[in-house]
């Protein structure tokens, strides 16, 4: 990224787009030093206490919170993290880690670094929404899409992160995540979302010592830089074996070209057939598996839902004709 471009994060939803943040880039080009800005809505409500994260504050707690419009978060090339509160003429600056506490540089980071996450608990919130994305000069979009993921009824965890292009980091979506990397820092670090769906707690009545009664409060998305005790090691266990996973990298290198790839619900079932045909036949194919799926998608096309209806004989039938005349393919050439 270059000093002061911005990029501007939606999700669509409904055939509409809905905006996350922005993420606008502070330092000398290729110098990484990120602002986070633009938040879904007007005013953020600041806790005291930012560890009690139950999606709600209770009529006490909202008496000793405050209420701003003009919030900043930021991660810097020293390893600060800061909230910037904007309301009046002499910004106030928070790190939530403790005053002068760093983490890591930005250029010291050997495989990925926690930004920031959100926690969706109400999609109605996200109440402004476009058709496409208005930007400036300066400015581009990137866009979370999967009609699949992303509904009205739906509840997810989002993380920001940065990886050095060294760590592996899958990029695919399905009905239960979406991981991408949004957009390239530099030569060596790229800036990455993960989405999945996560359920949280209700909201439990309490009683009120102000109303003198007991209150059934709203859940509240809420917005919070990352756990620095935990965050990376609670990563590697959740995404070890799907984002951060080798062997599927390799998976999704032949069959999708580096590129998001939807794994819907017809791909899985087709995925799953294929699955069957290489074991019947010991493994012994002409090409490899996800190269073999891939000709197969690219073959059915806007047939597969047609595909995927049939009997699975007769799926397994199909497939290893199609197999037979891939091979004799290969032969001749």
């Amino acid at each position: 990224m270059k000093r002061g471009e911005k990029v501007k994060i939606y999700f669509k939803r409904d055939g509409r787009c809905y905006k996350l943040f922005n993420i606008i880039q502070l330092g000398k080009d290729g110098e990484v030093d990120l602002k986070i800005t633009g938040f879904y809505n007007n005013f953020v409500e600041i806790a005291k206490s930012t560890l009690d994260d139950k999606g709600y504050h209770t009529v006490e707690e909202m008496e000793e919170s405050r209420i701003v419009s003009h919030a900043e978060m930021s991660y810097h090339k020293d390893g600060s993290f800061l909230h910037k509160i904007k309301d009046s003429p002499e910004p106030e600056y928070i790190n939530p880690y403790g005053q002068g506490e760093r983490w890591v540089r930005t250029d010291a980071i050997e495989d990925f670094q926690p930004i920031l996450n959100i926690a969706i608990r109400r999609m109605d919130i996200f109440n402004k929404s476009c058709l496409v994305p208005a930007l400036k000069s300066g400015e581009t979009s990137y866009i979370c899409e999967n009609d699949d993921f992303f509904d009205e009824t739906g509840t997810y965890l989002l993380i920001l992160y940065i990886r050095n292009k060294k760590h592996i980091v899958n990029c695919y979506t399905s009905a239960k995540l979406y991981s991408d990397v949004i957009i390239e820092l530099n030569e060596d670090l790229d800036l990455c979302i993960f989405i999945q769906r996560h359920g949280f707690l209700a909201a439990n009545p309490y009683y009120s010592n102000v109303f003198k009664c007991l209150i059934t409060p709203y859940l509240h998305n809420s917005i919070n830089f990352c756990n620095r005790e935990n965050a990376k090691d609670e990563m590697k266990v959740v995404l070890g074996k799907s984002v951060f996973d080798s062997k599927f990298h390799l998976f999704l290198k032949d069959l999708a070209d580096n590129k998001l790839f939807f794994f819907s619900e017809d791909k899985v079932k087709l995925a799953d057939q294929v699955d069957i045909l290489y074991e019947n036949n010991g493994c012994k194919m002409a090409i490899s598996k996800p190269l073999f799926l891939k000709q197969v998608l690219n073959y059915l096309g806007d047939k597969l839902s047609d595909f995927i209806k049939l009997d699975q004989g007769i799926m397994q039938l199909l497939l290893e004709k199609w197999n037979k005349e891939l091979e004799n393919k290969i032969q001749k050439e």
